[in-house]
């Protein structure tokens, strides 16, 4: 059994981890590498989606593997395998993907797949990622549900009118059935355009081996940690997860059964794993955000969040309706939600929900936006910059600083901006929080939570608005003492070796490294 790591090692995200068995080979994830990503490309300067595989080659943002990539993609003029000659080219029979979680860091490379390779995840995570894909922008990198097939012509690569999205071969571990509701979703374009459409199947198998699927607590909903039994025993890779969040009973029962199965291996994220504090909880920051919005009496209310976090959409949709407002959603949460709730009651649709709104921006909008707007328009649950002028005090507005321009069009003078997202670890996103500091001092807003420019970090009178999405130093090492593992291998954290400190002569532990592969 060989386990070989070709991204997040040594840094945050970017998650593709090869296991080998016999004749079986899988991947636990395949996400995008941004701190990798950053170090040739920024927003205005990307990868060519013209040039098809080559620049992502090039520049090392794919393992280098043969005959799993889209030959749609492979420019036929030139030896793109050549730009491999200082590394090990690898023939790789890949039986799937067992994908984590939605978030592009784990999942946004599947879209360079041949789209017969299965990703087995779950409904929710699936229907996660066909909703952001679908109301998203086109991108080469965003197509991990279904891809638009390029043809080739003098070494560029266009899309062809007429052509049909071709679906990939989905397997959910929770079970393939589906309403026929969410099956026409599954199988829908989100343009004109047709869908060829792959049928998903229920599968807890890959090869030879079983799989097994365990559903965790993480920042975005349906996120799960899997099992392989391998010939060498179980391997055991926990995706993303944490313990603080509302569903974090999920991650608890998940640490249960996997110590259940005394893995040889457990491949374990750590993100956080040099907090030594557990840090808030959702419930926290319900409490705290509360208060906040009562500050705000008559006056709009803007509430700033992570556009996939649905958990802290529902924290504020309840603190709207404790305050006699309404929260006010873009059409692509409507549209997220929507789609999660086809396979998951518990998530709300907004069209029948009383507490949710949705804001249309003054913009023209794609087709399924505009479909959607239709809709709530028949429904009376659609409101505008003039509406939330007339009433600022019925709103709390969910906007994004990506979003925030929309404050041009209803002049929020005097109404407070609650700031409930990750402080600025970046040099990047320091920059953003001082162009935000200005929205907000332009409008005469009063802000809560927003993090200082020099330091990136949240005052601590403004702290609690906030739960990270991930698990702390002192849990995490208390959920690898529970599970028990013969060898741990740390992934997804810039601080490997603080696994091999606290562990040293206790347990041991593989420090990873990129194409080097580990028997056991």
């Amino acid at each position: 059994m060989r386990i070989t790591p070709y991204g997040g090692v040594g840094t945050i995200g970017g998650n593709k981890v090869l296991l080998e068995d016999g004749d079986t080979t899988l991947l636990f994830d395949f996400g995008i590498n941004y701190h990798h990503w950053s170090w040739y490309f920024e927003e205005y300067l990307k990868p060519r989606p013209g040039r098809g595989l080559t620049d992502f080659f090039e520049m090392g943002l794919l393992p280098p593997f043969h005959d799993i990539y889209r030959r749609d993609l492979e420019p036929g003029g030139e030896d793109v395998w050549g730009r491999f000659s200082d590394v090990t080219l690898r023939e790789v029979n890949l039986d799937a993907v067992l994908l984590s979680h939605a978030h592009l860091d784990h999942s946004g490379h599947v879209s360079f797949l041949k789209p017969d390779i299965p990703i087995l995840c779950t409904k929710l995570t699936a229907f996660t990622a066909k909703a952001i894909q679908d109301s998203g922008k086109s991108d080469l990198e965003r197509e991990v549900c279904y891809l638009l097939p390029r043809e080739e012509s003098e070494g560029y690569f266009t899309s062809q009118r007429g052509y049909p999205f071709v679906q990939r071969q989905f397997c959910f571990s929770d079970g393939a059935e589906l309403s026929g509701e969410a099956t026409r979703f599954w199988q829908s374009s989100p343009s004109t355009r047709d869908m060829r459409a792959a049928l998903p199947r229920e599968s807890l198998r890959v090869g030879n081996l079983e799989v097994r699927s365990f559903p965790v607590d993480h920042s975005i909903y349906g996120a799960s940690a899997f099992a392989v039994n391998t010939s060498r025993g179980w391997v055991v890779y926990t995706g993303d997860l944490r313990l603080h969040g509302k569903r974090g009973w999920l991650t608890r029962n998940f640490v249960q059964e996997a110590a259940k199965l005394k893995p040889a291996v457990l491949i374990c994220e750590g993100t956080n794993v040099s907090s030594q504090e557990q840090g808030f909880d959702e419930g926290t920051v319900g409490e705290k955000a509360l208060a906040e919005v009562k500050k705000g009496v008559g006056k709009v209310v803007v509430a700033d969040f992570g556009p996939r976090n649905v958990e802290r959409l529902l924290t504020f949709k309840e603190i709207a309706k404790s305050c006699r407002r309404k929260l006010a959603i873009l059409a692509k949460d409507a549209y997220l939600l929507e789609a999660m709730h086809l396979v998951e009651d518990g998530i709300p649709c907004p069209g029948e929900d009383d507490n949710l709104i949705l804001y249309q921006e003054m913009k023209q909008g794609d087709r399924w936006e505009k479909g959607l707007c239709s809709r709530y328009q028949d429904k009376g649950k659609i409101i505008g910059p003039g509406e939330v002028k007339r009433n600022p005090g019925d709103y709390i507005l969910a906007l994004s600083f990506w979003d925030i321009n929309e404050l041009i069009d209803f002049k929020p003078e005097g109404g407070l901006y609650i700031y409930s997202s990750s402080e600025a670890f970046s040099e990047e996103q320091r920059f953003d929080i001082k162009r935000l500091r200005r929205w907000i001092n332009h409008f005469g807003l009063t802000s809560s939570g927003v993090p200082e420019v020099k330091s990136g970090r949240v005052a601590e009178d403004e702290s609690g608005l906030h739960a990270s999405g991930h698990i702390s130093g002192p849990e995490l090492f208390g959920l690898i003492e529970t599970i028990n593992p013969e060898v741990v291998i740390p992934i997804h954290t810039e601080k490997p070796r603080a696994f091999l400190r606290h562990f040293r002569g206790k347990r041991r532990v593989v420090i990873p490294r990129i194409d080097v592969t580990w028997e056991l």
